[in-house]
């Protein structure tokens, strides 16, 4: 059964139940009013209406709940909540997305799972909302509305890498040695795994995006002749395709 089967039968037992705790809380309200009045006849008949009704809610409570018996951390563990989340993703939200080791990989940002508190992390958010449906929805909100933005500073931040790294004259950096450099940061390359930096390219290539804030171009360079395998970063694209990257060439 999967994650969704389950939550799905759960939901209904739950449904039933609040079906007849609404005919609890209308003897209730009954009840209350018959206290209100006065009238005896009221009172009597729904206090025992009450008190009949709240009697068949204890036993199929407790089976509700004992029913649950999903293996949440051995879901999130193993690799079926990536399938579930892109399957739905795609299917709901036409939103494509990769794997990378045991990550979910949706431009601007990197799902994790986090197995010990039945949640996952989506970039440095806990997302407690564990159902595909919630997950690939927030990834589509994410994409939409920060895609310009988080481009834009990504690719400053490039700007400025490369005026550090390379000769006025030459303006091109690798984006695995600007990676490198980046990763010096104390925290940054757990936060930022590889992959979520290539990520970052791609949504830089698509974001429409043509100059920094300063009006130097750019062009992302492909990889050509014979570089090292190591300095070639690759994507998924949304149409399936594989894009390989290499560097980034700047020009006044």
């Amino acid at each position: 059964m999967t994650l969704e089967d389950a939550l799905q039968e759960q939901k209904e037992r739950v449904e039933a139940l609040i079906k007849s705790a609404k005919k609890y809380a209308s003897a209730l309200n009954a009840w209350k009013k018959a206290c209100q009045t006065g009238h005896m006849t009221n009172l009597q008949k729904q206090a025992a209406l009450a008190t009949e009704l709240v009697a068949t809610l204890v036993e199929p409570t407790t089976e509700a709940a004992d029913s649950w018996d999903f293996d949440v951390r051995s879901y999130l563990e193993g690799a079926q909540w990536r399938k579930d989340v892109r399957a739905t993703a795609l299917k709901r939200q036409e939103l494509r997305m990769s794997e990378d080791g045991d990550l979910l990989v949706s431009s601007p940002v990197v799902v994790r799972a986090q197995p010990a508190r039945n949640s996952v992390q989506i970039g440095k958010v806990n997302w407690p909302n564990i159902h595909p449906q919630l997950i690939a929805a927030e990834l589509k909100r994410l994409r939409d509305r920060t895609a310009a933005a988080n481009s834009q500073e990504f690719l400053e931040s490039l700007y400025r890498t490369c005026l550090r790294s390379t000769r006025p004259e030459v303006m091109f950096v690798k984006f695995r040695e600007v990676y490198d450099r980046w990763c010096e940061t104390p925290g940054y390359k757990k936060e930022n795994p590889l992959a979520a930096f290539a990520q970052q390219i791609y949504a830089l290539e698509r974001s429409g995006i043509r100059t920094t804030k300063a009006g130097n171009r750019f062009s992302i360079v492909r990889p050509s002749g014979h570089p090292k395998e190591r300095d070639i970063l690759s994507v998924i694209s949304e149409d399936g395709q594989t894009l390989r990257y290499y560097g980034i060439e700047f020009r006044q």
